[in-house]
């Protein structure tokens, strides 16, 4: 699991009737509240780690004083547009850590950001949204009773 820091597991209520397709009616509203409490929880743990994660921004570079700078674009799973340093299980909190620190420097340094260094490949993209998605099912669990994981 890429998720750097412990997360209960998040209980979901099976909703059946809580979905509707283009024009169908909505047929249960407490299921759709259970559905949005479900979005809210798996939201949250996506904040927790970004905000975790942007308390550690650039440790490296804190904790190693003659780190290189090709050792610290390998280290800090963030630097997206070195393919060296992509993890084989990036996912959406080292890109939106990336986004956040792209933008930054180059307000810092020059106030003008060159959107060359920005460039993440397509395939990388649907790499994050896959892994993602894994990661939060690796949390996700219906019924109390059926997990096995404790």
């Amino acid at each position: 699991m890429t998720m750097r820091y412990p997360h209960e597991k998040v209980y979901l209520e099976p909703t059946p009737n809580a979905a509707y397709i283009y024009d169908q009616e909505v047929k249960n509203l407490d299921e759709v509240k259970l559905h949005q409490d479900a979005v809210k929880q798996l939201m949250n743990i996506i904040g927790c780690e970004i905000r975790c994660r942007a308390t550690y921004h650039d440790y490296t570079k804190l904790k190693h004083e003659h780190l290189t700078f090709e050792e610290h674009m390998t280290t800090e799973r963030h630097h997206l547009n070195n393919p060296k340093g992509v993890p084989d299980d990036v996912n959406v909190i080292d890109l939106v850590e990336f986004i956040c620190d792209v933008v930054s420097a180059a307000a810092q340094r020059t106030g003008i950001l060159d959107f060359r260094l920005t460039q993440v490949d397509e395939s990388l993209l649907r790499q994050i949204i896959n892994n993602t998605i894994m990661d939060l099912l690796k949390l996700v669990r219906i019924n109390k009773e059926d997990d096995k994981d404790g």
